[in-house]
């Protein structure tokens, strides 16, 4: 896309799954069901119906449009949003969950937003990774809403007790740091990756990039997670669980709320987060925000740094007769100031660069997440089929790390177990793109 077509977006301020029918929808809040309102759904977000309903009024005192707000479970979207395309009927503007992307945005499920004739934010205004997600195939499907890349954050005064001075530089100084810390806390850990559910893929991969790997070629479609650096990168993972001592067996059993209340409860010392749960422990009165840094992960051998993040945004559908509406909406959420809050509400980030000068982001450990940790966020490759090959990723690593944590791991099972993954994720993704 040229810089004049990207530009043309600013007149404002600034898990593919398988075809199912089966929708599933749960009723509307808002705006007296009226007809000329705009419809609006989001995923996992009905806790926050009061808040959008405040925005909403305020957004319809201001242009005299109204939004109706719907909301889906994760459960229900792939059967509701596929459907919804197959019929062409459903929201105005919809929720974008980044990797469900590349299957809709082939089924023309998106509307280009550098071809509307609306007022939108310019997508200068946004960090460059989210609209390089958003800018698939040679159009804008939507705009960036929140995101969620993670940084290595520490707890400072437990690192410091085990006279650790400052964060890991690489994956050496992890293991060095590791093994000080034990060796002044036998019963913790230094350091934690979460291990259950989509967040085992996500771990796996932040180790890939780092060791010079790759998930697939966005251009050839094929996959390459089963490489040498990948079968590296599992190996120096299961390492810091059963060799090095640097991450509990447990990890294999935390969910977020056991993983966060690892590092609150110093059962470790620092963990692969965002700034969500340095709140928590600062409301519990055991600490303060001064307490904590965050900083970049710490590099493999080629040097990189990188770290996963997962991304939403907003769309509109293309059967909508109220598009320029949807986007007054849509622009209406990306205010700097709005985003800000927004984000702040759910625990994670604006995807509005400029939300970082309001003040739920104004202070140093956000700035310092902003200037070190967010240049070396990443995302999987777009590619066709792309959330069932984080599927069959998440089932291979689960199994693989409880092989690990179990002692039933033997040598030359992480290749074995790559291979037979990459094999059923090529086949997915060769399906995507014939269908």
């Amino acid at each position: 896309m040229t810089d004049h077509t990207r530009r043309k977006l600013l007149q404002y301020a600034g898990t593919t799954t398988a075809i199912g029918f089966a929708g599933c929808l749960n009723g509307f809040t808002g705006s007296n069901g009226s007809g000329d309102a705009i419809r609006a759904r989001y995923i996992g977000q009905e806790s926050q119906a009061d808040w959008l309903e405040e925005q909403s009024d305020a957004f319809a005192e201001e242009t005299g449009i109204e939004v109706e707000h719907e909301f889906l479970t994760w459960a229900d979207v792939p059967d509701s949003q596929v459907t919804n395309i197959q019929s062409g009927t459903g929201p105005d503007v919809d929720h974008i969950a980044s990797t469900f992307l590349p299957q809709q945005a082939s089924a023309d499920g998106w509307v280009d937003l550098s071809e509307l004739d609306a007022p939108l934010p310019e997508l200068d205004g946004f960090f460059d990774q989210v609209t390089d997600i958003m800018e698939y195939q040679g159009a804008v499907h939507g705009i960036p809403w929140f995101w969620g890349p993670r940084g290595y954050l520490e707890y400072d005064p437990l690192i410091e007790q085990a006279g650790i001075d400052g964060q890991p530089d690489d994956w050496d100084d992890l293991v060095e740091q590791g093994q000080a810390f034990r060796a002044e806390f036998p019963d913790r850990h230094l350091y934690a990756m979460m291990g259950v559910s989509w967040e085992l893929p996500r771990a796996f991969i932040t180790f890939l990039w780092q060791n010079g790997g790759q998930v697939a070629d966005e251009e050839t479609n094929e996959i390459l997670f089963d490489s040498t650096e990948g079968v590296e990168a599992l190996n120096f993972w299961k390492d810091l669980i059963v060799e090095d001592d640097v991450m509990p067996t447990q990890i294999a059993e935390w969910g977020v709320d056991e993983f966060d209340g690892a590092l609150i409860n110093e059962d470790v010392g620092a963990i692969m987060q965002d700034l969500s749960p340095v709140d928590q422990f600062v409301e519990q009165g055991m600490a303060d925000r001064s307490d904590f840094t965050i900083g970049q992960l710490p590099a493999g051998p080629t040097g990189d740094r990188s770290t996963f993040f997962g991304m939403e945004g907003l769309g509109i559908r293309p059967w909508s007769d109220k598009q320029e509406e949807a986007a007054e909406w849509i622009s209406w959420l990306a205010q700097p100031e709005t985003n800000a809050a927004f984000a702040d509400r759910i625990g994670l980030l604006p995807t509005v660069e400029a939300a970082f000068d309001h003040s739920e982001f104004d202070d140093e450990l956000s700035q310092t997440l902003h200037d070190d940790v967010l240049p070396h966020a990443r995302h999987y490759p777009m590619i066709p089929g792309l959330s069932e090959v984080e599927g069959e990723l998440a089932g291979t690593i689960g199994q693989w790390l409880e092989e690990v944590v179990t002692g039933e791991w033997e040598d030359g099972r992480s290749a074995e177990l790559l291979d037979e993954a990459a094999g059923v994720a090529q086949q997915l993704v060769d399906q995507a793109q014939e269908g």
